[in-house]
């Protein structure tokens, strides 16, 4: 799960501002598509005062394939998982912080 820069979406009639942000791997043909689950939280304070993620205010499902699927698999094993958090944000206008 990473931090965005506060974004205010429109859930269940109202505005949250959603600041974290995860995406998950739900499928993968290891060829030339993938599919992913992302989805963005409330921020809210635990027991010892850490931003912590709160209430899940928007998901969804991510595909990514062609080139850009290229591209993520070229990618060392140790920048696999930040360079599709980057995909995933930019997919959905959104910023890492």
């Amino acid at each position: 799960m990473k931090q965005i820069e506060p974004k205010d979406i429109w859930t269940n009639g109202e505005v949250k501002v959603g600041e974290f942000f995860q995406v998950l791997g739900i499928q993968d043909n290891y060829d030339s598509y993938a599919s992913n689950y992302w989805s963005v939280y409330t921020k809210v304070l635990d027991e010892n005062s850490n931003e912590v993620a709160g209430e899940k205010i928007a998901d969804g499902n991510l595909t990514i394939s062609g080139q850009d699927y290229q591209d993520w698999g070229n990618q060392p094993a140790s920048g696999i998982n930040e360079w599709i958090y980057d995909w995933s944000v930019n997919q959905l206008n959104l910023i890492l912080a």
